[in-house]
């Protein structure tokens, strides 16, 4: 990979810290209370602009047997009092779906922040990030660049897959597993990188964001 100096166009942080704050985030929703969950997606509204929701919704529905799985997993395998005593052993539990509900909402909160990510940051930006963040590694003798590109490679064909619109069968997926995650035969054989600093506000919104999400666990 080579780097050059090209101006910023599509964002106003560093991808890094980007990436970092998405990271934190869905740590973060592992631990929050439900009431955080509520002020999260409050805070996460302005950013749903017509493109991410679109996104949003892509994602949801290429996840909607996944949530729908977790809620019933949660409903039927969580002790407590019967939500329908009527249906006796085929009624959920109460507390079931409680935890099912917040389980699901943890993860539309996550799709919701990923598609802010993907919408807002260039995929080449997102390459940045991903290469400065592993540039450490370095020290370890491992080659970073194709660390960083491999990744990429694999998150964009994820993010490729969850934003599909046209339907694909059980069958094709399995086929497609079994091949492997294909590489993308137009891929040219060296990428260039824009330079990018970290600026003195990226670090500071990492704080604040870090020094927020402790504070809200307590």
């Amino acid at each position: 990979m080579h780097a050059s100096n090209l101006p910023r166009i599509s964002f106003q942080i560093h991808p890094a810290t980007a990436l970092l704050l998405w990271l934190f985030f869905v740590i973060w929703l592992e631990f929050a209370a439900p009431f955080s969950l509520l002020v999260a997606g409050l805070i996460l509204l302005p950013w749903l602009q017509i493109a991410t929701r679109i996104q949003f919704r892509r994602y949801v529905r290429r996840s909607r047997w996944l949530l729908l799985s977790l809620l019933l997993v949660y409903a039927y395998a969580t002790p407590g009092n019967l939500a329908w005593p009527a249906l006796g052993s085929f009624s959920p539990a109460w507390q079931g779906l409680q935890y099912g509900l917040l389980r699901s909402a943890r993860m539309l909160l996550m799709l919701a922040a990923l598609a802010i990510l993907m919408t807002y940051i260039h995929r080449q930006h997102l390459l940045v990030g991903l290469y400065c963040l592993l540039s450490p590694l370095k020290q370890l003798g491992i080659q970073v660049e194709r660390l960083a590109v491999r990744l990429w490679l694999t998150l964009d064909y994820a993010e490729t897959a969850l934003a599909a619109t046209h339907p694909v069968s059980f069958t094709k997926r399995m086929a497609a597993l079994r091949e492997g995650v294909p590489i993308p035969t137009a891929a040219p054989g060296w990428i260039e990188l824009p330079v990018m600093r970290a600026s003195r506000s990226d670090y500071g919104l990492l704080i604040l964001v870090a020094c927020a999400g402790v504070l809200s666990l307590w």
